[in-house]
Parts: structure tokens; sequence; C-alpha cells
């Protein structure tokens, strides 16, 4: 078709309109141009192999071979547990907070209920009063202080105590067993209680189941301590001796008018009974003490017979009788009243006695002594002979 035909068969449309001028498009991702091409490896001869073979390589480092290890011992392994044993474990953890749980719930229980029942004392156990619940041991009777006694100091010693507890004596149908060291920290602070009321001051070198030498150590200056003895006996007598100049030094040191020592006796003879005082010879005080000695022994006698006790008198006995005596523990015990004796540093500045308040080896001593009846016929008789001896130190001017 040419272009004549749309003149003549479309006059109308007139001649075609001219085409645009075809325009360059730009490239919008133009590809860029190929990297150069590695030259290629030069090939290697046979004769160049060779000589790279035949150079010698460093040697590898071996490293050292590990110990293996030992056999795990069938003792050592852990036991395998079966699933039934692990289950019943379970329960019994489940079970024990269980008993845990009504255990509280019955304390709480009997905390609301009221107070727990007293505890029965066990026989032999003496329960040793307190000190404010000391006074006259004598229902009734009124104590009243005499002004003559103020400023009298007397000093009163609970003999044994701590390791040393003195004799003793099993229980039986007669008696109750008994511990003299308790029995005499009791009669102590029962007496120190009735002389307090009587107008005295009363120190005590022990009170309660204590000792003076807690620490053991060498009061006496003696070099010879419980710590250093060659054997259990050697021990137990060094420990005493620095024990008893302990009190004395605390006796001194209080600047008592007047030391007691409280003992019971015992005998491997139960038939042996009855009390005694004892006193030192050889001392610029020895008159005073005898008669202390013997006011003891009358107020005794005539205070247990009048509480229908029946017992022995076996009087008030010198220090030299006591080497006869048989006793050892008799014979260490007046280490308080002696002017001077081995081991003894220093001796005590006042008068004194030691006083066998009856014999525990004895069933009907002990009777009396277990006795409240008896404790109290025992202080009472004790305080009125240390009244006596002041009023009549007085009176003798």
């Amino acid at each position: 078709m040419t272009d004549e035909w749309f003149e003549d068969e479309l006059p109308w449309l007139g001649p075609p309109p001219p085409l645009p001028p075809r325009r360059e498009q730009p490239q919008s991702n133009p590809v860029p141009p190929a990297p150069p091409r590695r030259p290629a490896r030069p090939r290697v001869s046979a004769s160049s192999a060779a000589a790279v073979a035949s150079y010698p390589l460093p040697p590898r480092r071996q490293r050292a071979p590990q110990p293996a290890l030992p056999p795990v011992p069938p003792s050592a392994q852990l036991p395998q547990r079966g699933i039934g044993e692990i289950v019943a474990l379970k329960w019994l953890g489940v079970l024990l907070v269980l008993v845990a749980g009504l255990t509280a719930l019955a304390l709480v229980l009997r905390d609301f209920r009221g107070p727990a029942p007293a505890t029965p004392t066990p026989a032999g156990q003496l329960v040793i009063p307190l000190a404010e619940e000391t006074g006259n041991p004598l229902a009734g009777q009124q104590v009243v202080a005499n002004p003559a006694f103020d400023g009298v100091v007397i000093c009163l010693d609970a003999a044994h105590g701590g390791v040393d507890r003195g004799y003793k004596r099993m229980g039986d149908a007669i008696a109750p067993a008994m511990d003299e060291a308790l029995y005499t920290a009791a009669y102590t602070r029962e007496l120190a209680g009735q002389l307090t009321a009587m107008g005295f001051t009363v120190v005590t070198t022990r009170d309660g189941d204590t000792v003076q030498n807690a620490q053991f150590q060498d009061v006496n200056r003696d070099g010879k301590t419980r710590e250093n003895g060659s054997s259990d006996a050697e021990a137990a007598q060094n420990a005493l001796m620095d024990e008893m100049q302990a009190r004395i030094e605390f006796c001194n040191d209080e600047n008592a008018d007047l030391l007691i020592s409280i003992h019971f006796d015992g005998s491997s003879q139960a038939e042996e009974s009855g009390f005694t005082t004892w006193y030192a010879t050889g001392r610029g005080d020895s008159a005073e003490s005898q008669r202390l000695a013997e006011l003891i022994i009358d107020e005794l006698d005539a205070d247990l017979a009048a509480g229908g006790f029946v017992t022995t008198n076996n009087g008030a006995k010198p220090d030299t009788v006591a080497a006869t005596h048989g006793s050892q523990m008799v014979y260490d015990s007046l280490f308080m009243i002696v002017g001077s004796r081995a081991g003894m540093k220093d001796s005590s500045r006042m008068p004194g006695v030691v006083a066998d308040l009856l014999t525990i080896s004895n069933g009907t001593d002990a009777q009396i002594l277990a006795s409240e009846t008896g404790r109290s016929t025992i202080v009472q008789a004790m305080a009125e002979a240390i009244g006596r001896y002041f009023t009549e130190t007085a009176a003798l001017g």
C-alpha cells in the first residue's frame, strides 16, 4: 500500500504525521567488563617435582599417650535404684513430714491445755533451796535480828563440790542415795539464811555445786596442780589442796570473824553413826575454836534428842586425833582450820571448826539428814550455837 491510498481512500484524514526521530535509550545496568584472565600456571616439570619431593620435611610432633583410667570397683559404683525403691523413699519422706506436723500440733495443744506437770525428783537428788527461800527453818518461829550481831561476818564453807563429791551412799529401803557435795551445799545455804535473819553478815565459799578454784590454778604456790599430777590420785590431791587454799584466802579477804566448814561423815562400817566437831590446836585462837566446837556439839545433842532423833554424840575432837581416826578425808578436811601443814601457803586468820553433821553411810543418820524436820533441827542447832558463841564472848568481855 502506498501513500496515495490514504489520500485516495480517506482524504479527510490527511497525510499521516511524521514519526519522531528515534532516541538512543541509556543502558540502566551496564555490563561490567570481564576481568582479565589469570595467566596460566606454568607447568611443573618432572625434574622440578622430583626435587621438591626430595626436600626433607620436619618430623611431626607426637602426643604423649594418656594413661588409661582404672576401672571403678563395684563397691564404689552407685547403685541403680529401681522404680519401686524410689517410690518407697518418696512415701517415707511424706510419712516423716506428717509425723513432724503431728508432733508440732501435739506440742501446741499441750501448751493450750495448761502447764506441764512437775518432773518428779529422782531418788538421791537433793533440791538446793534458793537463797531467797531460806530463813528460819522452824515453821512458826519468829526470828528477830540481834543488834549485837551487826557487822559480825561468818564465813560458811560447804565442803567438797565440783569434781570432789565427798562421801556417797547408795539408795536402799532405809534411806535414799546421797551425795555429800550436794547436801553440804543445801545445809550451808539454809544455815546462811538463818544466820542472816539473826543479824549476821554471811559469806559462803560456794553457793550451789560450784568451786572457788574452777581453773585449777596453783593457788598454794607449791608447783603442784591437777594438770601435772603423775597419777589420777595425785592430780585429785593437788586439786584439793589448791581448792582449800583458795577457800581460806576467800574467808581471809572477807575479814570473817568465824569459819565453819560443814561436812558429813562416812565410813565403811555401816554401824558407825553420829556427829562430830573438830578444832585445831597450836594456834593463838585454838581456845576459841574449841569453845565453838563444844557449843555446836551441845546444841546438836539437845535439839536432836528433843526432836526424837536417836544418834551418837561423838563429841568435839582436836586435830591431833584425826591421824588416828583412820580417815584420810577427815584429815584433809582439817586443812581449812589448822595453823600449818605441807602444801599450805597461808592459814585462816579466824577461829574455826569442821563440823561433821551425822554420818551418811549409816541408814538411820541418812534418814534424819534427808528429812525436812531433821534438816531444820540441825540447822537450828548450828545457828543457836553460833549465836551463843558471840553472846557469851560479849559477856566474857
